[in-house]
């Protein structure tokens, strides 16, 4: 399970890191053809290319061929097969760092957020004006707020306020709070948060200066007055003053972009385009290779006690499948009931053409995710191949051998139904 597990969050750090590599590389490219609104709305891309992993894949990867043995005396419950100390190990206190790491920055998030909301509706005079909270958002100001702002600038900083209401942008904080705490170790994920901050007040001005045209010269006093505001650092805490250079941001005032619907259209079809294309990557990369099939034949034995009394398992089985697809051989259970004594060894095997085979194999204990070796073999077309594992112990002893021969065949043979004897 940890392993399962650890693998599928660094997957998520590798979409991550990719998309905000390309919206990063992109950025100034949108603000200058599309405007701040469009590339606000680019950021989508982030959460779209997290989500790929998800949907089902129809044939992208088969079913296991399980064979079982059925019908066999149970061995003695035995001590787990000898694992390598770094799959045993490594694996769950890298796990155990990442969450770790994840629960301190939600912590601090939590904890400011929380100093945020005790002020309630008025805040310490020299902050920035804010909309707080996420289901029942309200608008907090300064306690210095009408003798820092004219009235003119008080009402468009509150129109401000309000887009970001409209547009639930504080839910949006939310989710990058969220995926930042994931992957607090990713600097490229803190970098993403920081610019998708920006670019959300870069198009709400956008959208006030849209509505009211006339007010550029108030609305760049306005931002100058509030340059010096010290900002919250709260996740829920749409504000006014922003960490966004000012330069740019006034800047940005002068270049207004109106986003037409073939240009919303065009970007809506690039954003889906690339999430479909990380989704189609990650299904090839789990496809096996279609046409060629091996046959596998398999003598696996287990020994379980001493030289007084043991027990011997044994399973032979022949069966084939597409090169690529997962096999799994098992003794003691099934995989819907495992049990304690349950030995299974999966094996995947590849053509590494030269009349090479590589065997790729899996031995778990207890369980399929237990797994506490991954022995892999290089044999030639025909010719066995043999693991042996276990440990001598005078009290209770095991050995675990399996032998493997695999053979090529033609794309035209028909997969056998596996069978045990």
């Amino acid at each position: 399970m940890t392993a399962l597990l650890l693998t599928a969050m660094q997957r998520q750090a590798l979409l991550l890191s990719l998309g905000a590599l390309l919206l990063l590389a992109l950025r100034p490219l949108l603000l200058k053809r599309l405007g701040a609104r469009a590339t606000y709305a680019a950021w989508l891309l982030l959460p779209a290319l997290l989500a790929t992993p998800l949907p089902p894949r129809l044939d992208a990867q088969p079913l296991p061929v399980f064979v079982t043995a059925t019908e066999l005396a149970r061995s003695a419950a035995a001590p787990l097969l000898t694992a390598p100390p770094p799959d045993a190990a490594w694996p769950s206190l890298l796990l155990a760092a990442w969450l770790g790491g994840a629960a301190l920055v939600l912590s601090l998030q939590t904890l400011r957020q929380w100093r945020l909301s005790r002020h309630g509706a008025r805040l310490p005079a020299g902050t920035s004006p804010a909309l707080v909270g996420l289901w029942r958002p309200r608008v907090a100001l300064p306690a210095d707020f009408e003798a820092r702002f004219s009235p003119e600038e008080r009402q468009l900083i509150l129109a401000h306020e309000d887009v970001h209401r409209a547009r639930h942008d504080n839910a949006w904080n939310m989710l990058a709070c969220l995926l930042t705490a994931v992957h607090w170790w990713n600097p490229l994920a803190w970098l993403a948060a920081r610019r998708m901050q920006a670019d959300q007040e870069l198009a709400c001005d956008a959208v006030v200066l849209d509505r009211q045209p006339g007010a550029l010269a108030a609305y760049t006093r306005a931002l100058l007055a509030a340059h010096d505001l010290a900002p919250h650092g709260a996740p829920l805490a749409s504000r006014w003053g922003s960490t966004h250079p000012l330069v740019e941001r006034i800047a940005m005032l002068n270049r207004p972009h109106r986003l037409s619907r073939c240009s919303g259209a065009a970007l809506a079809a690039g954003l889906l385009a690339l999430a479909g294309i990380a989704y189609a990557a990650q299904g090839d990369a789990q496809r096996p290779a279609n046409g060629p099939m091996v046959e596998l034949k398999l003598d696996m034995s287990y020994r379980t006690g001493n030289a007084d009394a043991s027990d011997t398992q044994t399973i032979k089985s022949t069966l084939r499948v597409h090169l690529g697809e997962r096999a799994v051989l098992m003794l003691n259970g099934r995989p819907d009931t495992p049990t304690p004594e349950q030995i299974a060894v999966a094996i995947v095997a590849r053509d590494l053409g030269d009349d090479k085979i590589d065997l790729r194999t899996e031995v778990s204990k207890g369980g399929l995710s237990n797994v506490v070796s991954r022995p892999r073999l290089i044999t030639r077309n025909g010719t066995k191949a043999l693991i042996e594992q276990g440990r001598d112990d005078p009290v209770a002893s095991e050995h675990l051998s399996i032998a493997i021969t695999p053979t090529l065949l033609g794309d035209s043979q028909p997969a056998a139904q596996p069978g045990t004897r």
